[in-house]
């Protein structure tokens, strides 16, 4: 069986891909090899993965100070809601949960929507 010669990949390169958010389709093109090789590297690799991860934590810090930012400032609604409610969940979260573990019985009544 022929097997073809291994394609260095830069991993500088690949973490700079990554912290502009690009995609494996992309990273794959930036870098002249197919999305496979991307996948294939990604699990042969603890440098490769490193590498990619790397960069994915410098792009997420970008965007959370950026959210962060947004949601400061005041001018922006929807990063002030979304940033409270991942940050305060237990006050912001959208679900409420309610503690069952009494030992008695519990009443549900479902009501449906009113028709005219």
């Amino acid at each position: 069986m022929i097997t073809k010669p291994k394609i260095e990949i830069d991993l500088a390169k690949v973490t700079q891909l990554a912290s502009e958010g690009k995609t494996v389709a992309q990273m794959a093109a930036a870098l002249g090899v197919s999305d496979d090789t991307i996948y294939s590297r990604k699990r042969e690799s603890k440098e490769f993965r490193e590498a990619i991860k790397k960069g994915q934590e410098m792009s997420n810090e970008v965007i959370e100070n950026t959210l962060f930012n947004m949601a400061k400032s005041g001018e922006c609604v929807a990063a002030t809601i979304y940033w409270l409610k991942c940050r305060c969940r237990e006050r912001w979260s959208d679900k409420q949960q309610i503690d069952l573990s009494s030992s008695g019985p519990i009443q549900i009544q479902i009501i449906n929507d009113l028709k005219d």
